[in-house]
């Protein structure tokens, strides 16, 4: 597994998967990442067509910044900023760099949605439309190692007020 750990490296996924996938192409490689990140990177997807690196790309889409939203959310009393977003269609600008894509916004049909990203021969994206409060946990607080990530029920039980 390769990961930022939620330190804040957006747009780290897709070129990392691309790269674990090159490395060892008899693996199976998956990123698994959110709107925002795969909004800068995304154009790599040109490379996974034109070199038929057959990584999968299983991409949450709630419109905006979820890391961002849910520190805002837990520590700033939901006052949020510059975290929401517009996204263009990610299942034709997909298509558009060659690479098959698929759009799963019913909870019912994830699993035949999945099944067809992994059996998929080639470069793929599938994005999952989910609710736009839908929180990105755990986390790995401030100053933190990966070690040490929090759930939300963490975050929570622990909060205090920031200073105003």
């Amino acid at each position: 597994m390769l990961t930022s750990g939620g330190l804040g490296t957006m747009g780290y996924g897709l070129p990392a998967a691309i790269g674990a996938k090159t490395a060892r192409p008899d693996c199976l490689v998956i990123d698994i990442d959110g709107d925002a990140s795969f909004n800068m990177t995304m154009a790599e997807l040109s490379t996974a067509a034109q070199y038929n690196i057959a990584v999968k790309v299983l991409l949450f889409n709630n419109e905006q910044m979820g890391m961002v939203s849910d520190l805002q959310r837990l520590y700033y009393d939901q006052r949020f900023a510059h975290n929401r977003q517009s996204n263009p269609d990610f299942v034709k600008a997909s298509e558009t760099f060659g690479v098959a894509a698929d759009r799963c916004s019913v909870p019912a049909d994830i699993e035949a949605k999945l099944k067809w990203l992994l059996d998929y021969d080639g470069p793929a994206v599938l994005e999952v439309v989910t609710e736009q409060a839908s929180s990105v946990w755990p986390v790995v607080p401030s100053g933190s190692g990966l070690h040490e990530f929090i759930t939300y029920d963490e975050a929570t039980s622990s909060l205090s007020t920031p200073s105003t």
